[in-house]
């Protein structure tokens, strides 16, 4: 403000004061700057409390910035204001499903839906809000709905997806997997070659392009065997530098192409997550054996076999931080520590970037190995686990790794699962050898790390 400004301001009356620096609070918002328009928010309620609008928006930028509960402090507060607001009770319920409060979101996203029956937004979130607590058929039903009012909702379509597979739908949910590309924040990518739609590749050069994460390579790359022999043709597949080395003998592969490289002239491509649509992939006909991935035949790690009746268990706690479920999938290194205290028992850690730290943090350096500061890429993690007992992990690419390499593994999961591991199972069709343990209740590890001690000392002299 100008010193023009400053005086008219304190010229106003209290509750336009209030509700000048709201107006502010609002620019700041939509340029991105959360913390000016939380401080905004903050003066503008000091003179004008009587604002639900302002609660609601507090409450907005609160959850972008991952502060769960203040948020939910402010949409109680924007309530408390204006009792019979939809979107109040819409955004309330996210951010409960955030806080893991899985059957209070539910509760709220039922809320917004009878206050406001026409607000297709509502609807869909009542079915996130279903789906995450784990009823898919409902939630498919709720989808359904939103698309019926509205066929142009966007982000309906891959989460009606998303619900066929976890609900274990390969058909419908593969089918309808190319709708990542509808959504802003996965755009597709443009080539002048037409597109595989399952033709004939004899004399054809295919390219397979990378997309998502570590885990997702892993899991597909076994996928391709099965073009060879059924389609014929050269197979070019992109992948992620880290992954080079691992992925040079995997069968069905001509070419690799690190991504981010030049690329080399082909015919036709696909998407490699495209192809479980293409190849008929369902749960009782995933092709490619297991294992289908090798650990390095000179493994740059040397560890010393466990003794008689111990164990070398890998663990892995954290994964990518950028994940956007990684707030339910990592878990705190503390509930891994008690483990290293069963007898012959030697812990691993494959842990990379921050979670490294973690091991300093919690004093676990001296009874955990830190393997992870020798690992360059998968192919050492492959070769470090290949000489273990047991993997134990959360569901990150360590996971799908140790699945892949026929390795025995323990998956911890928690209770809103990603789509690949199903609901209210053990085992898991991508991988033999895994075991799948649950959290009971939203949150709940402590019941997870109970029952792999349990499991452990079952093992155990």
């Amino acid at each position: 403000m100008n010193k023009s400004e400053k005086i008219d301001f304190q010229q106003l009356p209290a509750d336009e004061k209030g509700k000048v620096l709201f107006a502010r609070a609002i620019a700041h918002h939509k340029k991105g700057d959360l913390q000016a328009a939380l401080n905004f928010y903050a003066r503008s309620l000091a003179f004008y409390p009587e604002q639900p609008d302002a609660y609601n928006n507090m409450a907005v930028a609160l959850r972008k910035l991952q502060h769960y509960e203040a948020a939910l402090a402010c949409y109680q507060k924007s309530l408390d204001l204006r009792e019979d607001f939809a979107g109040t009770y819409s955004n309330m319920g996210n951010v409960l499903n955030d806080l893991d409060r899985l059957d209070e979101a539910l509760a709220a996203h039922k809320k917004a839906v009878e206050l406001d029956p026409d607000e297709v937004q509502y609807l869909y979130n009542k079915g996130l809000a279903l789906r995450d607590a784990g009823y898919c058929e409902d939630a498919l039903q709720i989808f359904d709905a939103v698309l019926e009012k509205d066929p142009s909702y966007k982000d309906c379509p891959w989460d009606r997806a998303l619900t066929y597979l976890v609900a274990g739908d390969f058909e419908k949910g593969f089918a309808e997997y190319d709708a990542r590309w509808q959504l802003d924040k996965s755009p597709p990518r443009q080539f002048s070659q037409p597109r595989w739609q399952g033709d004939s590749l004899q004399g054809k050069r295919l390219f397979i392009h990378r997309e998502q994460g570590f885990g997702d390579s892993i899991q597909f790359v076994r996928l391709i065997s099965s073009i060879k022999k059924r389609y014929g043709g050269t197979v070019i597949l992109e992948c992620q530098p880290e992954l080079m080395t691992l992925f040079q003998d995997c069968e069905g592969i001509d070419h690799l192409v690190p991504f981010g490289s030049v690329l080399p002239e082909f015919d036709t491509w696909i998407p490699l997550m495209s192809l479980g649509h293409l190849l008929d992939v369902r749960e009782d006909n995933i092709p490619g054996e297991v294992p289908y991935l090798f650990p390095p035949k000179a493994s740059r790690f040397r560890i010393r076999p466990a003794v008689e009746g111990g164990m070398n268990i890998a663990i892995a706690w954290a994964g990518s931080p950028t994940h956007q479920n990684d707030r339910r999938r990592s878990v705190p290194l503390n509930y891994f520590i008690p483990l290293a205290g069963l007898p012959d028992v030697r812990l691993f850690s494959l842990q990379k970037g921050e979670g490294r730290h973690d091991l300093q943090k919690t004093g676990a350096s001296a009874l955990i190995v830190d393997a992870g500061n020798d690992i360059n890429d998968f192919a050492d993690s492959a070769g470090l686990i290949d000489q273990m007992d047991l993997v134990i992990t959360i569901d990150t690419s360590v996971a799908h790794l140790a699945g892949a390499l026929g390795k025995e593994v323990w998956v911890m999961l928690p209770y809103t699962p990603d789509w690949r591991w199903m609901l209210a199972r053990e085992d898991s069709p991508w991988y033999p050898q895994m075991t799948l343990i649950r959290q009971p209740e939203p949150g709940n590890w402590q019941a997870v790390f109970d029952r792999v001690t349990e499991k452990l000392r079952e093992r155990l002299p």
